[in-house]
């Protein structure tokens, strides 16, 4: 008790000399004092500015990494469409060369329908008997033999694709003049269609992707169109032959627009043909 009266009298006798101090002192302990509590509140201050900043500063740069995302998509999207037009603009180019350059008749036509069960094996396409289309003809792509016409309507007719185990090709290899039987091989276990080249001699010489055409053997397949190339060969049971895998030169899986031989151009069956067309 006697200890807290003692302060509180040095107190007021402090109060009370500074109220005695020259009013220049007074102003100067005054702001010496209020400086000293100024600078934990600036402190303060910009703390709470900086926290406030930086509780913006994420806000705006989380809503500008949703902007880019947007923007990334938008120009990934672009460029598969580009993507898409470069592809198409390019097989239209390759149908073209192949239409102004191929030795035969050639009628274009595109795919309307590939059977779910057998996509590997038959498609049906926009032309038809009123287009000249014949059951046999041979049906190519660019890069090589699609298939035959085996059935015919007016207006569509449907394609028995090369790898269709119905199908026999009387081939040959292009580089050693080897010939065999190319059929239809289905698909692989990986899921991709091929083909096997049969009665290929014991000790021809063949080679991994030696290049398989059409022999012009058999009247149905004009020669040298490209039928694959080889992937493997292998002896078959009997130990008298040999037998190749063959990859198709032609794409079954992204296949849209084929070609209808229709025969050899300056030929008699393109002047009958025409001279058809002209009494009609």
């Amino acid at each position: 008790m006697k200890r807290n009266i003692i302060k509180f009298v040095f107190f007021f006798i402090l109060i009370g000399a500074l109220f005695s101090l020259p009013v220049e002192t007074t102003n100067s302990l005054s702001n010496a004092i209020r400086d000293a509590f100024a600078a934990p509140q600036i402190r303060l201050r910009q703390v709470k500015e900086w926290i406030r900043s930086f509780g913006r500063g994420k806000a705006e740069l989380l809503n500008e990494n949703k902007l880019l995302r947007v923007k990334i998509e938008e120009l990934s999207d672009k460029i598969r469409q580009n993507k898409n037009l470069q592809d198409e603009n390019q097989e239209l180019r390759d149908l073209l060369k192949l239409k102004t350059t191929s030795k035969y008749r050639l009628i274009a036509a595109q795919l309307l329908a590939r059977d779910v069960n057998g996509w590997w094996q038959m498609a049906r396409i926009d032309k038809g008997a009123d287009d000249g289309i014949q059951t046999d003809l041979p049906v190519i792509t660019p890069e090589g033999l699609a298939g035959q016409i085996v059935n015919v309507s007016r207006s569509s007719s449907d394609v028995l694709f090369l790898t269709n185990p119905k199908v026999k090709i009387a081939a040959r290899l292009a580089r050693s003049e080897i010939f065999g039987i190319v059929r239809g091989d289905g698909v692989s276990w990986e899921g991709d269609a091929k083909c096997r080249m049969d009665f290929i001699m014991k000790g021809a010489d063949i080679n991994r992707a030696d290049e398989v055409v059409t022999s012009g053997l058999g009247g149905v397949y004009p020669a040298d169109l490209v039928i694959g190339y080889v992937e493997n060969v292998q002896v078959d049971p009997s130990g008298l032959f040999q037998y190749a895998k063959i990859i198709p030169a032609a794409d079954f899986r992204l296949l849209d627009m084929v070609f209808v031989v229709l025969s050899e151009k300056n030929s008699d069956a393109v002047k009958t043909m025409d001279r058809k067309k002209e009494t009609r």
